[in-house]
């Protein structure tokens, strides 16, 4: 393949950042230049959007009776996902037994749920939630009491109270029907085991663009770096992290509209002398 020209770098680079860039609530589309939000304003969809993936892994479907089907997700996941966002159990998120009762063979349980919020540190509550299981199980036709009855109830009401934050949304929301949004879910997960797509790698590619950037001369030094590896990487970035890819992509975008003013001053410059 042939040596790119300007104008094509110019022209990808520019149509990146637009499919890169992440919707914002109450818009069709994102602006491929800074965010012009308030930074002091918080997202309010901020926790519901990184809570919202389930893992297809964590997940199977079940049957009732009656013909009702749906998916069930590991409970041990749910709580591996609320301490990766809020900390250890207990430290930054928790729950409380509020009341409980019991009714026509079931354990009902009243649970809430609290958590620091990751900006703020403000603590908030989840508002209550009943969770029931039957007090016995049936196996070939015999009866006896089941004796985790009162644990499953305190989990069925600790995964109501995690849906109002958001976590596995997708799921109650019917997403999971769709045979290509689980095959999307699986890519992001496969995509956020992988060590160079982690926080903290991606906080240092962030950088090391900063920096290579500011040395970029003109567009023909753009166009080395993004062929170098790094339209590919944002790519990749882009599965599990679309705020940084956009915001990164965007450093492109402004590193070429001060490549293009500057040749515009300096072409005015000489047709001034």
């Amino acid at each position: 393949m042939g040596r790119m020209s300007k104008t094509d770098t110019v022209a990808e680079t520019e149509k990146t950042v637009s499919t890169a860039a992440p919707k914002v609530a109450g818009s069709q589309t994102a602006t491929a230049g800074p965010a012009t939000v308030d930074s002091a304003t918080p997202d309010p969809m901020h926790l519901w959007n990184r809570l919202k993936r389930t893992d297809p892994k964590a997940t199977k479907p079940f049957t009732r009776s009656g013909g009702f089907r749906g998916t069930q997700i590991d409970p041990t996941w749910r709580l591996m996902m609320m301490t990766e966002v809020f900390g250890p159990v207990g430290k930054g998120w928790g729950y409380e037994q509020m009341d409980w009762t019991i009714a026509e063979r079931m354990i009902f349980i009243c649970a809430r749920v609290w958590y620091l919020d990751p900006e703020t540190g403000e603590k908030c509550w989840t508002g209550p939630q009943w969770g029931g299981t039957e007090m016995v199980r049936r196996r070939n036709g015999i009866e006896a009491p089941d004796d985790e009855c009162f644990k499953m109830s305190m989990t069925d009401a600790v995964g109501k109270c995690l849906v109002q934050l958001g976590l596995a949304a997708d799921v109650h929301m019917g997403q999971f029907d769709d045979s290509k949004y689980r095959e999307e879910a699986e890519a992001f997960y496969a995509a956020k085991s992988n060590p160079d797509l982690q926080p903290a790698a991606i906080a240092a590619f962030e950088e090391e663009i900063r920096k290579r950037l500011g040395a970029c001369l003109d567009l023909d030094d753009l166009e080395e770096l993004w062929r170098t590896g790094a339209g590919t990487r944002l790519r990749e970035i882009g599965t599990v992290d679309r705020t940084a890819q956009h915001r990164i992509t965007s450093l492109f975008a402004q590193k070429k509209a001060e490549i293009l003013k500057q040749d515009d001053d300096e072409g005015g410059d000489l047709e001034a002398a």
